[in-house]
């Protein structure tokens, strides 16, 4: 029987993206006559992954299967698609491979009696020649088992530039389902582009570190493809999608070079839109080269950076080299947003915990990145997103090998990830595969600050006013405040804050807290009635007002207005930062003035308008009127209405339940 390959890329409920190398090796195959295509599981709902796995077996009646093991997350989605291979034939031979399963390689083999062989580092030819019925023990890169023995390669193999040339890593044809995928990785940032193999850059926590290159795939060396291979993955790329991400780069002036030929090619110049990941910061020549190529008429394109903290001489030693400053990187977000404007998104990630933090250090990053986020608030543009995840230190990096115990077995890694997946390991929720929090930092001290990034990510999402006012007055101070009335909290039932932040509970403490006299209350004027306007908007949200839709029947119908859902403030919160600037330019020694506005809250969403254009229209509902009684009082009062726009409003204040049918 002629070998096929079926690959199929381990699923993970935190990771559906294809490792590149996945479709190079089936473009590598295909050249020499073997069949192989991709399956991933990801790609479809759990209760219909399996049955779909199944038919695609039966179709494509594979004599071998490889599974992707290549980020940590997808270790028991390497399991369950094991099991349902071996379900489906038991002499199946069956291969990993992947920086996870390189790793691992050996014990790999221990712990999991269903696989075969593992692959480590690169897979064209091992795999080829597997294929091809060469003896296993002469096959380099190639672990095996001899009976109970596990027996390592003699010898290894690498990929070089010619041969990573030659390949397309661009051929969805080899994907089983590829428009799934294509639909999917639009919504997020696109197909990847493959330019080689290697890392310049030796991060701490990564897994494709220079130093885990060395470890897991015996790669000293980055390698890179030509400029001419990557145009025609692109040329075929574009018959699938118009959406690419890059971040990759080990060699900046190699990226231009890339850039110009895509700019230089008509059938290619303003196709894609490009998201990228950026290790250096983008000068004039990058942007400029970058909209020659590129177009962000049809997506807004996003550019990542990934300071991890705010600390300049921390950030070096965590990413092995000098990089910029955090200062330079914000003139470089500023200077994008002078060259793109809004045609740009900046997402900026910084994680927790690493080796060195401690109590002191933590604190003193909480509180920068809080005044960082509202520095760029301030700025408007580019829109920026500010990230402060959970560290996930990957297998293979030094992190990994220095600070986590049983550091060579597969079954660490099962362990702590079924610990984070059944949400045992930590009394607080995590946001990714966080895999490593130091030892120094107490439990108590853990939970507080846990609580407390769980709250100010909160307000600045959903209360965004409160959270950028509060900096603009006081600075930093108030998250220690914060953090004083969430400690009782969160110690007293962890489970039950987590699980539903009592934002409104916390926000009531602190109105006792900064009541008047307080130092809050004398920064912030108008702060007892921003806390207000930010409980109503809270508490109109857990009403969850978008229960039944009414419709205005005709204009003798009487309404009344619902006056649980509109409130009358000092200022006008929902647009904050006119109002900053207002305040920022206000001797402080005269009263603040008012801007009276009165707020709607709506299921939709909030709507405000000054007070004196409600005192002249919608106040009229305060007892119930008709619609011809309402039209009759503004056009005897010499308004200026545009009518028709006003009875749409009506309409919507209707359907909405601002404005109530009376005795219906």
């Amino acid at each position: 029987m002629e070998p096929r390959l079926l690959i199929i890329n381990c699923a993970s409920p935190f990771f559906f993206y294809i490792p590149m190398g996945s479709f190079g090796l089936c473009d590598f195959l295909e050249q020499r006559g073997i069949a192989a295509r991709i399956f991933s599981p990801s790609l479809y709902r759990e209760n219909q992954a399996g049955n779909r796995l199944r038919q695609v077996l039966d179709t494509f009646r594979p004599t071998h299967v490889g599974f992707v093991l290549h980020w940590q997350e997808t270790a028991h989605g390497l399991l369950a698609a094991l099991a349902d291979v071996k379900a489906w034939s038991p002499e199946v031979i069956t291969l990993c491979g992947g920086f996870t399963a390189s790793y691992f390689a050996e014990d790999l083999l221990r712990t999991v009696e269903d696989l075969d062989y593992v692959v480590v580092g690169d897979p064209e030819e091992p795999v080829r020649q597997l294929l091809e019925k060469v003896n296993p023990a002469e096959i380099a890169n190639l672990i095996r088992r001899e009976g109970d023995v596990i027996v390592p390669s003699t010898t290894s193999w690498l990929a070089d530039g010619p041969l990573l040339t030659s390949l397309s890593f661009a051929g969805l044809e080899y994907l089983i389902d590829a428009d799934r995928y294509v639909e999917k990785i639009e919504t997020k940032l696109g197909f990847p582009v493959f330019l080689g193999r290697g890392c310049v850059f030796d991060c701490r926590y990564c897994g494709g570190s220079r130093h885990a290159f060395k470890r897991h795939s015996q790669r000293f060396h980055p390698v890179t493809r030509t400029v001419a291979a990557v145009l025609a993955d692109l040329h075929h790329l574009k018959n699938w999608t118009a959406v690419l991400y890059i971040c990759y780069e080990n060699n900046p002036a190699w990226i231009k070079t890339l850039f110009r030929a895509i700019a230089a090619d008509p059938e290619l110049r303003g196709h894609f839109t490009l998201h990228y990941g950026a290790w250096h910061l983008p000068g004039q020549e990058f942007l400029d080269l970058y909209q020659r190529a590129f177009t962000c008429s049809q997506v807004t394109p996003v550019f990542e950076f990934s300071p991890e903290v705010c600390d300049d001489a921390d950030r070096v030693w965590i990413k092995g080299n000098a990089t910029y400053s955090l200062a330079e990187l914000e003139e470089n977000i500023a200077f994008i947003g002078q060259t793109l404007g809004r045609q740009a998104r900046i997402e900026v990630f910084f994680s927790r915990y690493h080796p060195g933090t401690t109590i002191q250090s933590l604190q003193r990053e909480i509180g920068q990145i809080v005044l960082l986020k509202h520095r760029l608030f301030l700025c408007q543009n580019p829109p920026v997103r500010v990230c402060f995840d959970h560290l996930s230190t990957d297998v293979g990096s030094r992190y990994w090998e220095s600070h986590i115990d049983g550091h060579q077995r597969f079954a660490t890694l099962l362990r702590r990830k079924e610990q984070i997946d059944e949400g045992t390991r930590y009394l607080f929720p995590v946001d990714n595969l966080c895999l490593y929090i130091p030892e120094q930092l107490p439990a108590p001290f853990l939970l507080r600050m846990e609580a407390l990034f769980a709250v100010l990510e909160h307000l600045e999402q959903h209360c965004h006013e409160l959270f950028h006012l509060l900096c603009a007055g006081v600075g930093e101070q108030w998250v220690w405040d914060l953090t004083d009335v969430l400690e009782p909290m969160v110690e007293k039932a962890p489970g039950a804050f987590f699980s539903s932040l009592p934002v409104d509970a916390v926000l009531a403490v602190l109105e006792q807290r900064w009541g008047p006299g307080g130092p809050v209350r004398a920064a912030l004027p108008f702060f007892i009635d921003l806390l207000r306007f930010t409980r109503n908007k809270i508490n109109s949200h857990a009403r969850g007002m978008a229960g039944e839709e009414h419709q205005l029947d005709s204009d003798a119908c009487q309404m009344v207005l619902n006056k649980a859902q509109v409130s009358i403030h000092e200022q006008d919160y929902l647009d904050p930062l006119p109002l900053i600037h207002r305040f920022q330019q206000h001797q402080h020694d005269k009263p603040f003035p008012y801007e009276r506005t009165v707020c709607l809250f709506l299921p939709t969403g909030i709507l405000a308008m000054s007070h004196a254009s409600y005192r002249n229209t919608l106040r009229y509902f305060e007892r119930p009127s008709t619609l011809a009684a309402y039209r009759n009082r503004l056009m005897a009062s010499g308004q200026a209405i545009d009518w028709e726009e006003h009875v749409q409003l009506i309409h919507r204040l209707v359907s909405q339940g601002l404005l109530l049918p009376v005795n219906r």
